[in-house]
């Protein structure tokens, strides 16, 4: 498995990265989360543009350039999760190719996150144009209702980085311990095979053994918490890195 450098962080090697999540509204909010996110050092932030309330282009482009001079130089993934995914709200291919075609052809942002499922042409666009503007891209899929087989978990990755995505991620939803096994199951096949680094996770209660272990079976990042979470089951910065230190350490 390979490794993804952005702004002198390694994704891929030594220790899991944390992501933290802004979800602010506007740019008031988000500021303020930025910097208490910024004063727990988390190695990436991740900007959900669907918590915001005018998603324009010319609005989100306008909170960018105030949001960016806060994170102290760490890097910054912009993810716009759509409602089919857990998000906060349906957005159509052409606005979606539209809008983080702004984001990094302005070069606001470091990393884009994709879901693969959406409609072909558009995530194809949005691949080439963060490639042209050197940014990184996350190719994801979230299943909030279940955690699918094994193999169709593997395949999913593998398509992922098929189309040509610098880091693969998958979260899905557990009902029982046996869903978690299977999402790590996952990740170790897939870690074995695929040579861009992988980000997976088990969601809810039930699977917060994987955002604290994903170490072991070939996981790169977890995301944490300051504040609000985007997701069920994150765990809070301070907590996530103590626990990814021990696991880290005995590896």
């Amino acid at each position: 498995m390979s490794s993804v450098t952005v702004r002198g962080v390694e994704i891929g090697s030594g220790l899991p990265k944390v992501i933290v999540p802004l979800v602010g509204a506007d740019v008031e909010a988000l500021v303020g989360q930025a910097r208490a996110a910024v004063a727990a050092s988390p190695d990436l932030l991740e900007w959900r543009l669907d918590f915001l309330a005018d998603r324009s282009p010319q609005a989100v482009l306008s909170v960018a350039r105030a949001l960016v001079p806060e994170l102290g130089g760490r890097p910054l993934l912009a993810t716009f999760r759509t409602a089919d995914e857990g998000g906060q709200h349906p957005i159509a291919p052409d606005r979606y190719v539209e809008l983080y075609g702004a984001l990094v052809e302005a070069r606001l942002v470091d990393l884009v996150d994709v879901e693969i499922e959406r409609e072909v042409t558009a995530v194809d666009a949005v691949i080439a144009a963060a490639r042209a503007a050197g940014v990184a891209v996350i190719g994801s899929f979230h299943d909030f209702g279940g955690t699918p087989t094994v193999p169709v978990m593997v395949a999913k990755l593998r398509t992922m980085v098929e189309r040509g995505v610098d880091i693969a991620k998958i979260a899905v939803m557990p009902h029982d311990a046996g869903d978690v096994l299977a999402l790590l199951q996952a990740t170790w096949t897939a870690s074995q095979e695929l040579p861009r680094p992988l980000i997976t996770m088990s969601m809810a209660g039930t699977g917060v053994v994987s955002r604290l272990a994903g170490e072991v079976f070939g996981s790169a990042a977890t995301f944490g918490t300051v504040g609000q979470a985007s997701a069920p089951g994150q765990v809070e910065v301070p907590a996530l890195r103590a626990a990814l230190q021990v696991i880290h350490s005995a590896v």
